[in-house]
């Protein structure tokens, strides 16, 4: 992790993360998740950026909410973060192949 000076005394915190699929099981999510939190708690005086691809579904393009989603939602609300991708981004894709259009990377 690393702090970057903006101003005199000031840092923006920039966490970049990987959440597993779901089909390869929760258990590491679990955990990642754990650090995630503790980081945006240990730096909650400076700005936070939390980004990366989150393999959740959330139903910004109408598919079901999936477990990783359920997980993104509460770090958000127990941390206070905002999920650009529903309140600015809403209805746009950030994956797709020749069969399926999903938003599974967040900011």
């Amino acid at each position: 992790m690393r702090c970057e000076k903006v101003q005199a005394n000031k840092c923006i915190i920039l966490v970049v993360c990987y959440m597993t699929s779901m089909a390869l099981g929760q258990e590491e999510n679990v955990k990642k998740y754990t650090t995630l939190e503790r980081v945006v708690q240990e730096f909650s005086r400076f700005p936070v950026i939390v980004m990366g691809d989150m393999n959740g579904h959330v139903c910004i393009l109408g598919e079901k909410v999936n477990e990783n989603g359920h997980k993104l939602f509460d770090c958000c609300e127990g941390n206070e973060l905002e999920n650009l991708n529903v309140t600015i981004g809403n209805g746009l894709h950030t994956w797709e192949s020749k069969e399926w259009k999903a938003a599974i990377d967040y900011v």
